[in-house]
């Protein structure tokens, strides 16, 4: 299974004139293993807003991912609530209930260490990809495997002063991830 931390993958391309291709990249770290689901946890903006993201979970939802949405968005401090604590959580569950064989988080978000912890003490393997502007070494450290994005092909040219928002990060007998 993958688990896809959705903004920190966003924060860590947000300053380079690409987009991230999230298609590409599930293809890419799953490999030919058999992918049993791939998860993107996001927040939603307050009731009121406007909620540009809201297209983007369409078309990734359209794509097969499945999208989980907290609610909880801090406008004051423009940050999101809750998405790592459910990321970590569905992590843990599905991996006591035997879902899958391989983790993969993408995200280098160092919250994640504790969840990943009890991944691997429920006898499954953790894989992390992040890009190295937003991954320590404990997070490296604590995966069975780490993946820099940086080399992997994921990322495709636009124009980012005329786009703002991101709506387009999408591309057109293992164990079991």
């Amino acid at each position: 299974m993958m688990f896809i931390d959705l903004r920190n993958m966003l924060r860590s391309v947000e300053t380079l004139p690409f987009r991230l291709d999230l298609e590409t990249l599930a293809r890419n770290l799953i490999g030919p293993r058999e992918l049993v689901a791939a998860y993107v946890f996001d927040s939603k903006m307050s009731m009121g807003s406007d909620d540009t993201s809201k297209r983007l979970h369409d078309k990734l939802k359209y794509l097969g991912f499945r999208v989980m949405v907290r609610e909880a968005y801090d406008s004051v401090k423009g940050e999101q609530k809750e998405v790592d604590v459910a990321m970590a959580c569905e992590m843990v569950v599905h991996a006591l209930r035997g879902h899958y064989d391989v983790a993969i988080v993408v995200s280098g978000d160092r919250d994640f260490i504790p969840a990943i912890q009890q991944v691997q003490a429920a006898g499954k393997r953790v894989e992390v990809a992040a890009f190295a502007n937003s991954v320590g070494s404990a997070v490296r450290q604590a995966a069975d495997k780490f993946y820099e994005l940086e080399k992997i092909p994921l990322l495709f040219m636009h124009n980012p002063p005329d786009d703002p928002e991101p709506e387009n990060i999408v591309g057109e007998e293992e164990e079991a991830a």
